[in-house]
């Protein structure tokens, strides 16, 4: 297909008589002038402040800026300037304006009292030496410090034979700020965590003291360790025998062999060997191992969440015999004793207490025929007196409190936190009652007489209890669920 172009020719002579047309019909159009601009506006407040580095606003809208800074290009007028801090509170003040003059404001924070805070600095025991901001004053608790300046302050508190602490608080204007620290006597308390000892957790689960007072500490997903005063050791999955590192329990018998309770079954180690007991490769009738306790002549007693059973020590694969519900009935067994009077103690999740006299025979105490706090036990222990102490979980009807058996006369006492549940009771050779709950440690010889152990009157946050243990000096060991591993010097 060929396109076809089109030329349109124009001669000179007429383009001649055209241009002119044009020329002449533009000169007619009106022509648009801009005036020139107006000069900016000069106007200029300088805005400084002490302390320095308060946000200005003017007439309520932030203009990006700090003190000290300065405000342009402002029109003659009057104009709402407010200082923003945190901590501080809000100032506000008018400047006016006249342009090509220059203002300056100046605001001293602290020559106004209605701008400082103060700190009310006490401590328990008083008579604490304070410093501030890591520098050192002639202070002593109690102590008001201030007016100050707001702000964000480091307090130091020291006394001889205990523990510095540390107290971050924040100052604010117009107000008291509280400032209350206990010191923590380190000839009486002293704790292990993971950021000032070997310990692998926080998180611990039970303790136990050895006749040579080594201590022996379960954990929930750390193993186990041992510790003699100098040396920790951890034994878990990683480098030895435990089929688990969760550990329930631990049981020393007679001869020293260390019992370990985990998920999965238990161990038995003499220091240098480790035997694992399994749910299948043994007679445990459950995987999760709660409590071992021993007779006289050190059979064991194994208390799992499938029954409770009998085990002869005599062989490696001896006798292993757990009784059923008819006996038993309650499958869950949570916590064991072998009391002085030669019976067999053992606490059931929901059904109480089954106790074995003398002559194999098995007896069952709950709340029906016992009135005891409820069906629920977690612990056992008994006390030199002979009387058997029993703890137990929480339970919104029956409330919270222990059980104590003499002889056929059963007890109720209120001596623990409301709606807390009871994981260990320890009775020292002075028959005071020592009680681990969820909440804390409470101690009594009577239950009128308690004392629960807090942050108030340790200075350690004292919380969810797990074990107890008493050494041949004269201390007693503490497992915590999340506070590590605590020592208190008892009074005798």
């Amino acid at each position: 297909m060929k396109t076809l172009v089109t030329s349109l020719k124009i001669p000179a002579r007429l383009l001649f008589f055209i241009l002119p047309v044009f020329m002449f019909g533009s000169c007619n159009q009106q022509v648009s002038v801009t005036p020139p601009d107006l000069p900016p506006p000069n106007g200029f407040i300088y805005i400084a402040s002490y302390p320095e580095g308060f946000h200005i606003y003017l007439d309520g809208k932030a203009r990006r800026r700090a003190t000290p800074d300065s405000l342009t290009w402002l029109k003659t007028g009057t104009y709402q300037v407010t200082l923003k801090k945190e901590y501080f509170r809000d100032t506000t003040f008018t400047v006016s304006v006249v342009e090509g003059k220059k203002e300056t404001a100046f605001v001293d924070y602290s020559k106004n009292p209605t701008m400082l805070g103060s700190i009310n600095c006490t401590s328990n025991p008083s008579q604490a030496q304070i410093s501030i901001n890591d520098s050192t004053t002639n202070m002593l608790t109690p102590k008001i410090i201030g007016p100050i300046l707001p702000g964000i302050y480091r307090l130091k508190y020291h006394m001889d034979k205990h523990r510095d602490v540390i107290d971050t608080v924040i100052v604010t204007s117009g107000n008291v700020t509280n400032s209350a620290v206990t010191l923590v006597d380190t000839t009486i308390w002293q704790n292990y965590t993971t950021d000032n000892s070997g310990i692998l957790s926080d998180n611990l689960t039970c303790v136990l003291v050895d006749k040579n007072n080594v201590l022996w500490i379960g954990t929930d997903k750390a193993g186990f360790l041992s510790y003699n005063g100098a040396v920790w050791k951890q034994y878990t999955e990683a480098n030895s025998s435990m089929p688990d590192n969760h550990v329930n329990c631990l049981a020393m018998d007679a001869s020293g062999l260390l019992f370990v309770g985990t998920n999965r079954g238990f161990v038995t180690f003499d220091g240098f060997n480790m035997h694992m007991y399994g749910f299948r490769t043994s007679g445990l009738p459950d995987f999760y191992v709660h409590a071992i306790t021993f007779d006289n002549n050190d059979n064991w007693y194994i208390a799992t969440q499938g029954g409770l059973t009998e085990a002869y020590a005599s062989s490696e694969h001896g006798y292993w015999f757990t009784w059923d519900t008819e006996t038993i009935p309650d499958k869950w067994i949570t916590s064991l004793l072998f009391d002085n009077k030669g019976m067999l103690w053992a606490g059931m999740k929901n059904y109480g207490i089954a106790r074995r006299g003398l002559y194999n025979s098995w007896e069952i105490f709950n709340y029906n025929n016992t009135r005891m706090v409820n069906n629920n036990v977690t612990a056992l222990a008994q006390g030199p007196d002979g009387n058997v102490w029993i703890g137990f979980d929480q339970t919104a009807l029956a409330g919270s409190g222990i059980t104590y058996v003499n002889n056929s006369s059963w007890n109720n006492v209120y001596p623990i936190p409301q709606q807390s549940k009871t994981n260990v009771i320890l009775v020292d050779r002075m028959n005071t009652k020592w009680v681990g709950t969820n909440q804390g440690l409470v101690s009594f010889t009577n239950a009128a007489d308690a004392v629960t152990y807090s942050y108030s009157n340790t200075g350690l946050y004292i919380t969810d209890i797990t074990g107890l243990a008493i050494d041949g000096k004269g201390y007693i060991w503490i497992a915590t669920n999340g506070q590590g591993l605590i020592r208190h010097k008892m009074g005798y």
